[in-house]
């Protein structure tokens, strides 16, 4: 019986050749084992840890608001360096801090409450103050009418005087009129400095 014959050597060759071509090709189409993508290299996070209902803020940036499942926010996928954290609420204070994180870091930062706004207290009414009293004007002695002088003057006399009013020196004016049985001439009335008025009446033929 003949027995199969061995290849020979260089068939051997070529067929490990073939081999060795066709194995990293196979190797190229095998799927990956692992269905976890790695994070890039450089990048980092900032985990705040505060109650529900904050709005935050990077810079002036709004990024987000605090949740009750978050424990707070995550923000994520940073650049290494240097961020300005703000939170805030309505009715209350903003509470600001500063960051730093390397390369793949990741920072905590905790706001356990922020500060409530202070209420303005509303000023007291202005009690208007009561003015201080004015002091009487300083008035003249009460005076109804006085003659100051009598002048012999051609064609009769000259009577000068002082009244309070010129309504009262009517009163002196009539006396005047019977005691001369005439009929006096008032030449001028006039209103001094000191509230007085002074007058001059003519006296005709005395």
């Amino acid at each position: 019986m003949a027995l199969p014959r061995r290849p020979s050597a260089r068939l051997a060759a070529l067929l490990g050749a073939a081999l060795a071509v066709a194995a990293p090709a196979a190797r190229a189409a095998d799927p990956p084992r692992s269905g976890v993508i790695s994070r890039p290299k450089g990048f980092s996070t900032i985990r705040l840890v505060a109650p529900p209902g904050l709005f935050v803020f990077l810079g002036d940036v709004p990024v987000g608001t605090t949740d009750v499942l978050r424990q707070g926010l995550w923000l994520e996928d940073l650049p290494a360096g240097r961020y300005v954290l703000r939170v805030e609420k309505p009715g209350f204070e903003p509470k600001v801090v500063t960051v730093v994180v390397g390369e793949g870091d990741t920072k905590e930062v905790r706001v356990l409450a922020l500060r409530p706004r202070p209420t303005p207290t509303p000023a007291p009414p202005e009690t208007a103050a009561s003015p201080a009293p004015t002091p009487p004007a300083a008035s003249p002695a009460p005076v109804r009418a006085v003659v100051l002088e009598r002048k012999p003057v051609p064609g009769g006399t000259l009577v000068t005087g002082i009244a309070s009013s010129a309504v009262d020196a009517l009163p002196l004016l009539e006396e005047l009129k019977t005691e001369c049985r005439c009929a006096p001439a008032l030449e001028s009335m006039t209103k001094r400095k000191d509230g007085l008025y002074e007058f001059r009446v003519k006296l005709p033929g005395t």
